[in-house]
């Protein structure tokens, strides 16, 4: 079948459009796959403990020292308010 305007095979276009779409469709995957990598922390903190030990064990010390800190701020400000 040919288009009357452009004298092109109107399957051709039609492909065309299909091919387009779907590479559209595949760039839209690829873009929210990152993005749901970006924000999942449980997968991103899985992740780290498999890929660099080390790091998220220096991550994991980091945030209990804060911890820690912030119980020992509590407890002193409970302690001061006795007395």
């Amino acid at each position: 079948m040919t288009n009357e305007y452009t004298g092109r095979s109107a399957e051709r276009g039609g492909v065309q459009k299909e091919t387009e779409v779907e590479r559209a469709r595949a760039e839209l995957v690829a873009a929210l796959s990152e993005l749901e990598d970006k924000v999942n922390v449980p997968k991103r903190i899985k992740r780290l403990r498999v890929e660099d030990p080390n790091r998220f064990l220096a991550g994991v010390s980091a945030v209990g020292a804060v911890a820690a800190g912030i119980v020992a701020i509590g407890v002193t400000i409970l302690v001061k308010r006795r007395h």
